[in-house]
């Protein structure tokens, strides 16, 4: 080979390593900024998921209630005429059955009362049961749990028929039970067994369903439909005209129930109540996320602070809601 011809090669290996090193370059600013989106993007995510629950927190701690939830007006009222039966019914609603919301952003967000919930602190409870089998949880295995739970709150270390108590744990090698209310939804995973007979995948299901709150209250202007559908044993058709039901009057009476149903929920008819409780639960998550963040808030507007935070915990997300989700009726969402 010439001179002329080794200078040609030398010079076409020179430019080959120019392009691979063009290319290495163009693909490590092209991965810099992606991760630079993605952390832009997860920065207002959470400005975003911020945002939208202190604005949810503000419109609880100063409206007003229906039977389904916050009422929202753009005029602001004092408390003092919250007792006017004149009262306008305002420019929308926020119900708190877990319907999806838009929030800020690509925020989504869902309210619930958590006396629409399943109590787990009560479980004797005939909610708790029936929302544990229509996650799938056998008969037998429901049986198992629910004495293991009243052992767990209760406040004495007398040992039940199939309950669990501080020798059980301790022969397990795990922490004694509370002998106390639980305090978050997630707590009952502490419970003997628990782990083991319901599945991470029924747990999925199930913890979107259940509240330490409610001290055997029911509301069933409020109450989620996969509650509804399993305390009453009804599908989502049998639900569907409960549902149209509240959101046109209130639920007060057993009657009312068994007129669009047929069926007699077997709790105290004196244990139903009208309105939401102050017992809220909060969910958020960004549109297409994976995971929500979920927080439980006691509404104390005549306390030191309008409202406390009792639990917050994330879960993933199994339905991400409508694609085009309702939008609230206030402009500060």
């Amino acid at each position: 080979m010439n001179a002329r011809g080794f200078v040609l090669v030398a010079t076409l290996w020179v430019l080959a390593g120019l392009a691979a090193l063009a290319t290495y370059i163009d693909s490590m600013v092209a991965t810099d900024l992606d991760r630079t989106h993605l952390y832009r993007q997860s920065i207002l995510d959470e400005l975003h998921r911020r945002g939208t629950e202190a604005t949810l927190l503000y419109l609880l701690s100063t409206g007003r209630m229906s039977h389904r939830g916050l009422v929202l007006e753009e005029e602001q009222r004092f408390l003092e005429a919250f007792d006017d039966p004149e009262l306008p019914p305002g420019d929308g609603e926020l119900t708190m059955a877990g319907e999806t919301y838009a929030g800020l952003g690509r925020m989504r967000f869902a309210l619930q009362d958590e006396r629409g919930l399943a109590h787990v602190n009560i479980p004797s409870s005939p909610m708790l049961g029936a929302v544990l089998e229509r996650a799938g949880i056998a008969p037998g295995d429901v049986a198992r749990i629910l004495p293991r739970i009243g052992d767990y709150v209760d406040v004495d270390n007398q040992l039940t028929l199939n309950g669990a108590e501080s020798f059980d744990y301790r022969e397990q090698g795990l922490p004694p039970p509370a002998n106390w209310f639980m305090a978050g939804p997630m707590e009952l995973k502490k419970v003997l067994g628990v782990g083991r007979l319901i599945s991470p995948e029924q747990w999925q299901r199930l913890s979107p369903l259940l509240s330490v709150r409610g001290a055997g209250i029911y509301n069933f202007n409020t109450m989620h439909p996969q509650v509804l559908e399993a305390l009453l044993d009804l599908d989502s058709d049998g639900v569907r005209e409960i549902l149209e039901a509240r959101a046109e009057r209130p639920i007060t009476r057993f009657s009312q129930i068994a007129m669009l149903t047929g069926r007699y929920p077997g709790i105290d008819e004196e244990s139903i109540v009208m309105l939401p409780s102050p017992y809220v639960r909060i969910a958020i998550w960004p549109a297409g996320g994976a995971r929500k963040s979920v927080a439980g808030f006691s509404l104390t507007p005549g306390g030191a602070a309008p409202w406390r935070t009792e639990y917050r915990y994330s879960e993933l997300v199994l339905e991400h809601g409508p694609e085009l989700p309702q939008k609230a009726a206030t402009p500060l969402l």
